[in-house]
């Protein structure tokens, strides 16, 4: 006789404890899971915590809601700051004129001008070379003046001009640009560069920047932060060309960054940009890359003067604001069709490009979590809003347009800012290399 023997009643019978015994096991698992994920979180609030206040060493903690108190203080500092520098509507003064004592009456007569400007206009603002070509100047002067714009609650920006320079210093012999037979290059205008590749003259120029933001200034701008464009029979005494010039741009935008905002938390940051690159976006010959200030910098300056697009300007059709396809070329027999004639069109859609791009940058980081940050090597900032727009505006007249009949009087000047208001832009700036700007242009 055959003995089949069932086990299904069995395996019922132990089923309930099974479970039982199955859960425990994971509910101890999860639970082990659980307590080691919040320890290691509140670990890591703890490190932040401690690296927020620079107290990454090992020393003494600090109350971790003082901690959260004095980082949320130092943001809304910081955000008041930059609510502060947004619409800004300035003009540029020499280093010359900012510096010159009462008994320089040229230079008084010229600064007098501007600030009758700064009185009974919408300018809000004033950019003062610090650094030109011809070297870095901070005098009593200076100071007092700045004290004065600020009793009016002008913004101050110190322009700083890095890597070009109009006069040979000697004892910086070794880090300038040379020539085959070791004597010093010069640009086809004439001026020298110092390479932009040593942490010599690096260190030199975040030095200088220190010593600006102590002198009392708002925000300091960065101008020719890049190489020089025509370098094809320049030697670098240190720049080895294995890397991109735009690696080296970086790398200092970097450098500044983190030693500028260590030393002041809300300081406010800017570099001016070729304007073609509001439209093109990048010009590896001299190593400007928008894409790489878009962490760094709280403004971008591109120098949309309509006169210095020498080769043209043309943009594709923008359907998302039903906008047509526009080319203005830099010669014509017919001087309406320049695009030096074209102040308003050029102005507007070179900043609607640059927002474009940027915005599409700013955006495609959020998503793959890489959020833009303006924090300092021990994360003593904020996590900064998406870079804005001040563009630097023509108040200027170039001779080859004059001699075809084109000057930037008060009607193009004001076309151009129009044109930055109509794009949305965080102010602008009038560019005039003799400080005589054009108040029937500005409203008062």
């Amino acid at each position: 006789m055959k003995i089949t023997l069932s086990f299904k009643p069995i395996f019922f019978l132990f089923l309930p404890l099974v479970l039982v015994i199955t859960s425990f096991f994971i509910y101890k698992f999860l639970s082990l899971k659980t307590f080691q994920a919040q320890k290691e979180t509140q670990l890591l609030k703890e490190k932040v915590a401690q690296i927020l206040i620079g107290r990454d060493d090992g020393g003494e903690k600090n109350d971790f809601s003082k901690i959260i108190e004095d980082y949320n203080k130092k943001c809304y500092e910081r955000e008041k700051i930059l609510k502060k520098s947004e619409n800004i509507k300035g003009v540029y003064i020499t280093k010359y004129v900012a510096n010159a004592g009462e008994k320089d009456l040229a230079a008084q007569e010229i600064l007098n001008r501007i600030k009758k400007i700064v009185d009974e206009t919408e300018i809000n603002g004033v950019v003062i070379d610090v650094k030109d070509e011809f070297g870095f100047q901070l005098s009593e002067n200076l100071k007092k003046l700045i004290d004065e714009f600020h009793q009016k609650n002008i913004w101050v920006i110190a322009r700083i001009v890095v890597f070009r320079e109009a006069s040979f210093n000697e004892k910086n012999r070794d880090f300038y640009l040379q020539k085959k037979d070791k004597t010093t290059w010069r640009d086809g205008k004439g001026y020298f560069w110092l390479d932009p590749a040593s942490s010599q003259v690096q260190k030199s120029i975040i030095d200088l920047s220190l010593e600006t933001i102590d002198f009392g200034f708002d925000e300091i701008q960065f101008d020719y932060l890049r190489f020089p464009h025509d370098d094809q029979n320049a030697i670098y005494p240190f720049y080895d060309k294995k890397s991109e010039k735009k690696e080296i741009i970086r790398d200092f935008y970097l450098k500044i960054r983190n030693n500028l905002r260590e030393h002041k938390s809300d300081i406010i940051l800017s570099v001016d940009l070729f304007g073609e690159n509001a439209i093109k976006f990048s010009s590896p010959e001299i190593g400007q890359d928008l894409i790489n200030t878009i962490d760094i910098f709280d403004y971008i300056s591109f120098m949309l003067y309509p006169s210095h697009f020498y080769f043209g300007f043309e943009v594709k059709a923008d359907e998302k604001r039903n906008l047509p396809a526009l080319h203005f070329p830099a010669q014509d027999k017919d001087p309406n069709k320049v695009v030096s004639n074209h102040p308003y069109e050029v102005i507007l859609r070179s900043i609607f490009s640059a927002e474009d791009f940027i915005s599409s940058v700013f955006e495609e980081n959020l998503k793959l979590g890489r959020q833009p940050h303006c924090l300092s090597q021990n994360l003593k900032l904020l996590f900064c809003p998406k870079p804005k727009i001040r563009p630097w505006l023509q108040n200027f007249d170039l001779k080859r347009d004059t001699d075809r009949g084109i000057f930037y009087d008060a009607q193009k000047v004001k076309a151009q800012i129009k044109a930055a208001q109509d794009a949305q832009a965080s102010g602008w700036l009038l560019w005039d290399p003799s400080n005589i700007y054009t108040i029937e242009a500005l409203s008062r």
